[in-house]
């Protein structure tokens, strides 16, 4: 009999990818679509939204081309986070955007100038043109006649399980990171939202590793998929990345370093930072919680670096390492600052970043090989700063850190990471831990594990230890203060 696999959708912030995940082997088999944009004259410079039409039909395209000839036993569904979609009382999209949409910047300030603290303290998230209440502002003004057939308001994944299902649902993890979910109840916002002057609508809420549906006759067509498939919610990306590394028990700590670089700490209580610099939102298991500080981009910063340094077609990851390896520890002086730094989410803005390294150059030689490496040690830096930010509010000190994400694939990231950080880290042999977590999430729907306490104790009995150099992290924790002290200056360049 043929292995019943698990088709996992990761509706991330590049792409739609989606994987045929086998349960002794993992990855199988993967297809990926772009994101199309709708254009928007109407809309500010900044502002995204998907071309739905052309989405749907690259999702579809991707899903047929990985579950052609396999058994598929269920589907999960993940996405990246305060991406939403409106849909009006048939059904119909309004608006589906990425969480790169910065349309209402303005309207979510004035939001957050007369009602910050609440809106923090019962969401966990600041600052609001970034959640679901500042999309809706936008369009209750700029868009009243759209506005006022708004009935759904649903999160990327939501909405992927309802182009599968027709099931309208809301899933709490990701719920609560558009800011759509009470924190402290882990119930619907009704209050805030009337407050506020907004629609508030309250869909099915559902959990992860809940089946949300099965494949309707309709997406079975467009995609490939048998019809009755079972549709399992996943959860946030970044949480179902926790899923597929182990953490699930308060206290531990994870990093998926992929786009961005989010670090989570699971906790027994919702911890909100005292001016708002950290989020806090809903780990997959009933009764806890995850405390985020994330370094920003990082993926993104990386890849612009391997496409300015490296040529096209070739393995670009194993040519960075290569190079970063050949350079010492601290770089030989150079340090690089590229995006990634403390999470502040109280005082958003542009900064000044770049790459500094000592002159002249004709005594230096500095070369391509220190800007690499001193731009891992930089996300290191980075890592170990929003790190220290989550021990600092909740004094806990784990000792050690689980990593996943596209980043991980970096040896050399991994190894100046542990150094950095000064304690062991978990890696497993597939970095993409968002997958292993939502093939996990539609095994538990499935009946093969019984929670996720249970999938966290086959997981971590295959996650690698990395340990770390005392003498390099000796060292580098010199190089991290003057890395911070330079940071914090160049902030004030921008001032």
């Amino acid at each position: 009999m043929a292995t019943r696999q698990i088709l996992v959708i990761d509706a991330g912030t590049s792409k739609v990818r989606c994987y045929a995940h086998d349960s002794d082997v993992g990855i199988v088999a993967s297809a990926s679509s772009p994101w199309a944009y709708a254009q928007e004259p109407d809309a500010p410079e900044f502002a995204r939204s998907f071309d739905v039409e052309a989405v749907w039909r690259g999702i579809s395209d991707s899903i047929a081309e990985c579950v052609t000839g396999r058994n598929i036993a269920a589907v999960s569904v993940t996405s990246q986070r305060q991406a939403l979609a409106f849909l009006d009382n048939q059904g119909d999209e309004i608006y589906v955007g990425p969480n790169m949409d910065l349309r209402s910047v303005f309207e979510g300030a004035a939001l957050d100038e007369d009602n910050g603290p609440r809106i923090y303290t019962q969401t966990g998230h600041i600052p609001t043109f970034m959640l679901a209440a500042g999309k809706l502002r936008w369009f209750q003004l700029h868009r009243p006649e759209a506005y006022a057939r708004i009935a759904n308001v649903l999160t990327l994944a939501d909405w992927l399980a309802w182009k599968l299902t027709g099931e309208l649902t809301r899933e709490r993890t990701l719920a609560a990171e558009s800011g759509l979910l009470n924190i402290w109840s882990r119930g619907p916002l009704a209050d805030l939202y009337q407050h506020l002057g907004l629609h508030h609508d309250t869909p099915m809420l559902v959990t992860a590793s809940d089946v949300i549906g099965e494949t309707s006759t309709e997406s079975a067509a467009q995609s490939g998929l048998d019809m009755g498939t079972p549709v399992v919610a996943a959860g946030a990306d970044t949480q179902a990345g926790l899923i597929g590394l182990g953490v699930v028990r308060a206290s531990d700590v994870g990093l998926i370093a992929g786009w961005s670089a989010p670090v989570q700490m699971v906790t027994s209580q919702p911890m909100l930072a005292p001016m708002g610099e950290t989020w806090t939102g809903l780990h997959p298991i009933e009764n806890r919680w995850v405390l985020e500080s994330t370094t920003g981009d990082m993926g993104n910063s990386y890849r612009w670096l391997r496409e300015m340094l490296v040529a096209p077609g070739s393995d670009g990851y194993s040519q960075l390492d290569e190079l970063s390896d050949s350079v010492p520890v601290g770089s030989e002086g150079a340090r690089s600052y590229l995006g990634p730094g403390r999470m502040d989410m109280s005082n958003l803005g542009m900064r000044q970043g770049g790459m500094l390294f000592p002159v002249p150059m004709t005594v230096t030689g500095f070369g391509k090989a220190h800007l690499v490496r001193s731009t891992l040690e930089g996300f290191a830096f980075a890592v170990r700063a929003n790190l220290e930010q989550i021990e600092r509010l909740t004094d806990e000190h784990p000792d050690q850190l689980s990593v996943g994400g596209g980043m991980a694939r970096s040896a050399a990231f991994l190894k100046i990471l542990t150094d950095v950080i000064g304690r062991p880290i978990r890696v497993a042999a597939d970095p993409r831990s968002t997958v292993q977590g939502g093939a996990l999430a539609a095994r538990i729907a499935l009946g093969e594990y019984q929670n996720f306490d249970e999938t966290a104790e086959f997981v971590r009995e295959q996650l690698d230890t990395i340990q770390s150099d005392p003498l390099d992290s000796a060292e580098y924790d010199d190089f991290y203060e003057e890395w911070v002290e330079t940071a914090e200056n160049l902030s004030g360049l921008m001032a």
